[in-house]
């Protein structure tokens, strides 16, 4: 038998021997990630031995299950959902926040390449086992949580008065939001610390972008420009850089423009406001329309993603487009 490759060594994303990387990076990047990594290094002992102590079958039940809060599937459902019931202004401002924290969080995860905790002696809980082969500062989950929850406080504090039980419902349930994702990603090991400090800082920052310009940014689809199509060609250029975030901003930006501009969208989402005065038959159009415009968002998903798969591979072989077989990148 022939020797087995080395490029299909699973190992962990930010592993390699640190030649190879003193070798690759240099200036600012070398600086960071030299500081960092000692760090991580450091935690993950301890990360380890709370583990130990603190684990029951009921926190790795809880904080496997709440980690899918932070992910793209949990946010593709709940963006939606904000818009179809009656609160459009505030789904694009949580949809352009995730996808500029999952941008920046992503660079910076491919910029510094640092690894996780080490497994062992740290035990990773999770529902997805390939996400070891990708690297770790900053985390994005806490990056999503975190600037998520922070807007919904703002626009829970905006909306309702100091005395308010809705406030501080809201509050806590962001709260408790936040800490379930952030602490359940230490918890299961599959970050560090530092990881999610970082995560956590990149999440302020993105939301006080955000929240500080949401009037301009709002602005835009409420004008009668059409300039808000050369998001368009401008996204398809830079779409090399994250699939993800040039995909929301496509659909996102245009969508809720012309969106804006039709009598017939618009009237639709004010429709589905919730009041305090449901009757029977609208609380069950509600479930309805929530149940079917998921199953929707599933289907659309399928089905695209065939067809993508059917569609473009001739086309990149006709054209002759540069591209790469299914690789995984901590390789």
């Amino acid at each position: 038998m022939g020797k087995k490759s080395p490029h299909l060594t699973e190992i962990d994303a930010g592993t390699q021997d640190e030649r190879v990387y003193n070798k690759a990076f240099e200036g600012v990047r070398a600086t960071l990630r030299g500081l960092l990594l000692p760090l991580i290094r450091l935690e993950t002992p301890i990360i380890a031995s709370m583990q130990k102590h603190i684990r029951t079958p009921f926190l790795d039940k809880y904080f496997v299950w709440t980690a899918n809060l932070g992910t793209h599937t949990f946010f593709m459902i709940f963006l939606p959902i904000l818009i179809w019931f009656g609160n459009p202004e505030l789904g694009r401002n949580v949809a352009f926040l995730t996808a500029a924290g999952v941008f920046t969080s992503a660079f910076l995860k491919d910029y510094l390449c640092l690894p996780r905790p080490l497994s062992p002696p740290v035990h990773r809980l999770t529902m997805s086992p390939t996400v070891a082969l990708e690297y770790g500062f900053p985390s994005t989950h806490s990056t999503n949580s975190i600037s998520v929850a922070l807007f919904l406080i703002s626009v829970a504090c905006e909306r309702f008065s100091p005395e308010s039980s809705a406030r501080l419902i809201s509050v806590i349930g962001c709260v408790i939001y936040a800490v379930s994702v952030v602490f359940g990603r230490v918890y299961c090991g599959m970050h560090s610390i530092t990881d999610c400090v970082g995560g956590t800082v990149i999440a302020y920052i993105v939301y006080w972008f955000q929240w500080t310009f949401q009037e301009e940014f709002n602005g835009l689809f409420t004008s009668s420009s059409y300039w808000i199509f050369l998001v368009i060609p401008i996204c398809l250029m830079l779409v090399h850089l994250h699939v993800c975030f040039m995909g929301v901003l496509i659909g996102l930006l245009p969508g809720c423009w012309l969106c804006h501009q039709t009598d017939y969208c618009y009237a639709g989402l004010s429709s589905s406001m919730l009041t305090t005065h449901l009757t029977v038959v609208s609380a069950l159009f509600l479930v309805f329309k929530l149940a079917l415009g998921v199953a929707c968002l599933f289907i659309w998903r399928i089905v695209c993603k065939k067809l993508c798969y059917s569609i473009l591979p001739p086309i990149y072989r006709i054209f002759n487009l540069p591209h790469r077989r299914f690789e995984i990148g901590a390789r």
